[in-house]
């Protein structure tokens, strides 16, 4: 792909809004070719047609000007759109050590001191040793005018500090050989201990202490592992152990206003195991703590982590028998901040909304919700990944069922077979072809399912793991067809099949 392309296709429709008042911010043009380039890629015209619409007779000296100016625009914009972004310190750090070092450079000591000491600070409070160590190789290089400390003390506060970057430097490098042995862990599809692995790995790089002095690290590792155990769906091992890691940070350290991102996410992460537990009100109870440290530190992350609040909240909701509830809190986010959520998000809500309206019967809802993702499954896959257009294809095909749009779903299931038949080899998709086959086979012959052969066939094919490793979303489509087949209600089939046997305390 074109490069300038694939840049430009990055940016969702509000960034692709904010870069046409962004170009034209100067003024100094009434029309602007490089704007007209911009739109011209943004819809994928090939780059000869580019230079018949911009040119009367194609010119590629002038394209290809036009091209690096475009280019130029492009990255200043994005630049500045992840500063503005930014919600650490990291932007706020960058920023004021520019001023002093152009400050310096006019002869403003003072106020250039006064900044780098403000820089400092922010460095010191942030835990961003790399930019504090950048602080002080600027304050040794400018300690010889009136304004400047003692150049021994500066000296002595660099040499602390390389201490710490050193120490940084070495737990990212030993994070990563850890990320490259889970990976391979992955890969091989080895059945052992996720958790004693952990461990091993921890006390192999030296990293057992640290990971409860920097809870960046401490989140890292608990993401890694978090990873392995949903693609074993290992959800029960992993509860404890996450439990356990978060108890003894807070205990042996606690979080300060420097790590409240990664105290958040983990919150997030407890609460999210705890929902493929079954563990609902649990969930909520951890989802509080989370709001709760949202709201802390001038809400500094509530912008960021409120739509996975949400969505996990509704979640645990419709499986409290609370489904009203998910799709009111779904409707209040799409009626308020939807359009400035990233796109993941925006796609996320309105799968789920689409699925509470399934079990709410409103099949009518749930159709139009989905026709409103726009977007080719391609897109959809490069953007959340195959697993979850297979889910997207599959509710549709349920959909088209309800609304007695049989051909509709027959031809659904026809391009199904096609778009997925490389992925049903593998045994985590391999299910997903047996419920399209099984609603395949309905639809040939309506009277099969009443069938008593059928259906035990039908449950001994799709009901193969162990209970506690089954998936809630897969739960939700055997319920449907189990549903279908005992002509009962689904929501109500699904709630029984979920909380069988299981304490919610």
């Amino acid at each position: 792909m074109d490069k300038l392309q694939e840049l430009i296709n990055t940016l969702s429709e509000d960034d692709k809004r904010e870069f046409r008042v962004f170009i034209n911010r100067q003024k100094s043009k009434k029309h602007r070719k490089d704007l007209d380039l911009f739109e011209l890629i943004a819809v994928n015209v090939d780059a000869i047609e580019i230079q018949n619409n911009l040119y009367k007779t194609p010119n590629k000296v002038a394209y290809h000007t036009l091209r690096k100016r475009l280019l130029k625009h492009l990255t200043d914009f994005i630049v500045l759109k992840q500063i503005d972004d930014d919600t650490t310190a990291t932007s706020a750090i960058t920023g004021l050590i520019s001023l002093a070092t152009y400050l310096f450079k006019n002869k403003s000591y003072e106020f250039a001191w006064r900044t780098l000491t403000k820089a400092e600070q922010t460095a010191i409070d942030n835990e961003h040793y790399e930019l504090l160590n950048a602080i002080y190789q600027i304050q040794i290089e400018e300690s010889d005018n009136e304004f400047a400390p003692n150049i021994t003390d500066i000296y002595n506060k660099w040499e602390t500090n390389k201490v710490l970057v050193d120490e940084n430097e070495k737990t990212n490098i030993a994070y990563n050989f850890i990320k490259k042995e889970i990976n391979e862990f992955i890969l091989k599809g080895e059945n052992k201990d996720i958790n004693q692995i952990i461990e091993s790995l921890l006390t192999k790089y030296k990293l057992n202490n640290i990971v409860f002095k920097r809870p960046e690290i401490l989140y890292k590792v608990l993401d890694l592992t978090r990873k392995v155990m949903l693609s074993k769906k290992d959800f029960y091992n992993f509860e404890p152990y996450i439990i356990k890691m978060y108890k003894e940070l807070v205990a042996k350290h606690g979080f300060s206003k420097k790590n409240h991102f990664y105290k958040i996410h983990i919150l997030y992460m407890i609460a999210h195991i705890l929902y493929r537990n079954r563990k609902f009100k649990n969930s909520n109870t951890y989802l509080d703590k989370m709001k709760a440290s949202m709201l802390e530190h001038n809400k500094s992350y509530y912008k960021q982590f409120y739509p996975k609040y949400i969505m996990l909240s509704a979640a645990n909701f419709t499986f409290l028998n609370k489904n009203g509830k998910s799709i009111n809190l779904l409707n209040d986010i799409k009626s308020s901040i939807f359009k400035k959520l990233p796109i993941e998000d925006q796609l996320n809500i309105k799968m789920n909304l689409s699925i509470y309206y399934g079990y709410a019967n409103e099949y009518k809802k749930c159709n139009f919700i989905i026709q409103t993702l726009n977007h080719s499954d391609n897109w959809l896959t490069k953007k959340m990944g195959v697993e979850w257009v297979m889910k997207k294809n599959m509710i549709e095909i349920m959909i088209q069922y309800e609304l007695e749009n049989f051909e509709i779903a027959l031809n659904r299931i026809r391009s199904f077979e096609r778009n997925f038949t490389q992925l049903f080899s593998h045994p985590i998709y391999a299910r997903a072809n047996e419920f399209i086959q099984t609603v395949k086979s309905i639809l040939n012959n309506p009277s099969i399912i009443k069938d008593v052969n059928f259906i035990d066939k039908v449950t001994a094919s799709l009901v193969k793991i162990p209970f506690e490793q089954e998936d809630l979303q897969a739960m939700g489509f055997y319920a449907w067809l189990k549903a279908k087949m005992l002509n009962k209600n689904s929501y109500t089939v699904l709630l029984d099949i979920v909380n069988q046997n299981k304490n919610n305390n």
